[in-house]
């Protein structure tokens, strides 16, 4: 699952920037066939060999954010994020120890799974996918409806659009184009290998409906609005834009919404976690309506952080655009929307949908061995 490429009725992933007008410039190809070289290197490489690489490109990335802005006062960056969300009424009341470390392995961790992802097939998912949580999901699959896959930058979520063609649920995700059309080409391809098909993110609910009506499933991220979401629920506490699109589309469609996330529970293996499946019954208030259902997305994806909280992009952007009107707190963050409530639990409410603890975890961070593990 992705974030946005091309101008949207291109469902054709070999040219993700048809539709919009691109200037190919000379670095554009020696770009792409270094990235093929590092995807293909990544991938034959043995596991713990791949995994070790990154965690040494990991090391200087949390130095660097060991060292820098450690106040929190800038608009955005991993000490900012962590302010916000690690305080009375967020995520808990204090950011977990070793935490830094952690953020920065998973980071660096994301590329070599990537460029592993063609390892996936049907012969060996369930291998590398603990799929417990799937068979719910086919079941809604024949409802025929389609259905919504909400998620977020939480764990792998290339790995949970990647699984859902492998499972029998073909899925159309939105995701953003890099600048340079020859490496989209290239990630696309690792992309669609499971027969996912990948479409930009402008101008994308014409399309979106339509895989909804041939009964597909659809994959977003809702947590990429920026100064264009309108909608402020509570995520990890504290009230954030938030793409409306999967409301949008569940209210005109019937569609129920899955919310999910791919957390990565050791080196190349994966879990694919449902926290909260909608159904919501529309009223005549449909902003109510479409506040109430991105509010239980982001108590589903406040859950998946619980579960894993070293597995989110804390460098993000996701507090920066504020409600009208909203007054900062005398700490200079935005107030929390949960009051003096108590930390954000990894389950949900089961009526609503599963999301226990994940089964296995990362690699635990090793502080004795590296000068960034105790940030």
């Amino acid at each position: 699952m992705s974030d946005g490429v091309t101008d949207v009725e291109a469902n054709d992933a070999s040219a993700p920037h048809r539709g919009r007008r691109v200037r190919a410039s000379w670095w554009h190809a020696p770009a792409a066939a270094a990235l093929r070289a590092v995807v293909w290197t990544l991938r034959s490489l043995p596991a713990p060999v791949a995994y070790l690489l990154a965690d040494l490109l990991a090391i200087p990335f949390a130095l660097f954010w060991a060292l820098s802005d450690r106040r929190g006062t800038r608009r955005k960056g991993y000490w900012r994020n962590v302010r916000i969300a690690f305080r009375q009424g967020g995520l808990a009341p204090a950011r977990p120890r070793g935490h830094l470390w952690a953020w920065a392995r998973h980071l660096t961790r994301l590329g070599v799974d990537f460029c592993r992802i063609g390892r996936i097939d049907q012969g060996s998912i369930a291998h590398i996918v603990d799929l417990r949580e799937v068979p719910p999901l086919q079941a809604i699959h024949r409802e025929g409806k389609g259905i919504i896959w909400a998620t977020a930058h939480i764990g792998v979520w290339d790995i949970a659009g990647y699984a859902s063609g492998l499972c029998g649920m073909p899925i159309t995700s939105v995701f953003r184009p890099s600048p340079v059309p020859a490496v989209d080409a290239l990630i696309a391809r690792l992309r669609t290998g499971s027969g996912q098909t990948v479409v930009a993110k402008w101008n994308v609910l014409g399309t979106l409906k339509q895989a909804l009506k041939r009964g597909e499933t659809i994959g977003i991220l809702v947590d990429s609005a920026g100064n264009h979401g309108t909608v402020f629920p509570p995520f990890l506490g504290t009230a954030a834009a938030t793409v409306a699109t999967p409301a949008i589309l569940h209210l005109q469609t019937g569609a129920p919404i899955v919310v999910v996330a791919a957390l990565r529970t050791g080196r190349f293996r994966f879990a694919l976690r449902v926290f909260d499946v909608i159904r919501h019954a529309p009223t005549s208030d449909r902003d109510a309506d479409t506040a109430a259902i991105l509010g239980r997305v982001n108590a589903g994806l406040s859950a998946a952080v619980a579960a894993a909280p070293e597995q989110w992009f804390w460098q993000s952007r996701r507090w920066k655009h504020r409600p009208p009107g909203e007054v900062a707190g005398p700490d200079g963050l935005p107030p929390t929307a949960r009051g003096s409530a108590g930390p954000i639990r990894s389950a949900v409410d089961p009526a609503r949908g599963s999301a226990d603890p994940p089964r296995g975890s990362a690699d635990p961070p090793r502080g004795s061995g590296n000068p960034a593990a105790r940030s």
